[in-house]
């Protein structure tokens, strides 16, 4: 059955660049034995988007899953947020916040429009680039998860305007994990007869992309389509900034 794209508008978000060293302002209350930790009791409020939605969040949780947070949060480097209960994203849409902090506290992905008959991939798309702007690393490779196992259960994959958003002028970095997981679920997936009749126009750069990796495939593998796999999936599109692959950190720790 071939796969599936409906329409939706896209926009495109502004990149950002912190420093990568990951604190976790923790406060210990000395004196006793053992020591009693003080943990999540100190509430941030992040207001985001030009109309300055606010959420509350706990500081150490955002400190914990994101190095953004925790440079600028860090009183060490003497930015103005580390004083601050209040801190701006401006760059960010509210919609797209809250989404990534609904993964912080549930790790969970769902989703009315994703699971729609036609995901909204959009939804998802939105949210990795957020994540890839705050360094939320976990996040980020939930979505690849979550975005495979989408897309094999509705045979669907993204739309148009989706591969602008990705592959276009203010699209996510070359060579991404989400950019080479949506090229090889066209390149797999039965996609020729959807890419050449919708009615929308696809991205230049991701055709030209799709063309090169259906002509390096090799065709009498298939039917093993990586993304199916944990370790290819892993290894192909997840990004882990301790070059560890999943779950190595964790048994090395």
């Amino acid at each position: 059955m071939p796969a599936t794209a409906q329409r939706h508008d896209s926009s495109t978000t502004q990149q950002i660049t912190t420093p990568k060293e990951n604190t976790l302002p923790c406060s210990f209350l000395r004196g006793s034995t053992p020591p009693a930790r003080s943990l999540f009791q100190t509430i941030l409020t992040v207001t985001v988007g030009e109309e300055k939605r606010p959420f509350l969040v706990h500081r150490e949780i955002l400190c914990a899953v994101s190095p953004f947070f925790a440079a600028a949060l860090n009183p060490s480097y003497d930015f103005r947020e580390s004083r601050s209960s209040t801190f701006n994203l401006s760059f960010a849409r509210p919609v797209d916040f809250e989404y990534l902090v609904q993964w912080i506290y549930t790790r969970t992905l769902t989703h009315e429009e994703v699971a729609a008959p036609h995901p909204a991939y959009f939804r998802l798309i939105r949210l990795w680039i957020l994540a890839d702007e705050l360094q939320v690393e976990g996040c980020k490779n939930a979505i690849i998860d979550f975005m495979a196992k989408t897309a094999d259960e509705s045979n669907s994959v993204p739309t148009p305007d989706d591969t602008v958003t990705i592959f276009g002028e203010n699209g996510v970095r070359e060579g991404c994990g989400l950019r080479n997981l949506v090229v090889d679920l066209f390149a797999w997936k039965k996609t020729d007869h959807l890419v050449e009749g919708h009615e929308d126009s696809w991205d230049e750069t991701f055709l030209r992309f799709l063309v090169t990796r259906l002509k390096r495939m090799n065709w009498t593998d298939k039917a093993h389509a990586p993304w199916r796999n944990q370790s290819s999936r892993c290894r192909l599109y997840h990004e882990h900034n301790d070059q560890s692959s999943c779950g190595e950190g964790e048994k090395r720790k």
